[in-house]
């Protein structure tokens, strides 16, 4: 499975984009939270950047697994078709 972050991006901006009320309240909150608690929303920036760093190394480690998977399937498919 590759995950693709430019397309959870994109899909993730087109959800705010079509529901800007709910974009306006998580902003709110989110400025709410900067304003009354730094500490807590630094916290869960910490932890939604650590999240984003991971999903970016797993994401590229299994498309280059399966890269090597497809070129494997490929040559042995090319091998029997030569038979």
């Amino acid at each position: 499975m590759n995950l693709d972050l430019e397309v959870f991006y994109g899909e993730t901006v087109n959800y705010f984009q079509n529901n800007t009320y709910i974009a306006i309240a998580l902003a709110g909150v989110l400025l709410l939270l900067l304003l009354k608690k730094p500490k807590l929303f630094l916290m869960i920036a910490l932890i939604v950047a650590v999240n984003v760093a991971s999903l970016y190394v797993i994401s590229k480690i299994s498309s280059v697994g399966l890269d090597e998977k497809n070129k494997l399937v490929q040559q042995t498919s090319q091998r029997l078709t030569a038979y």
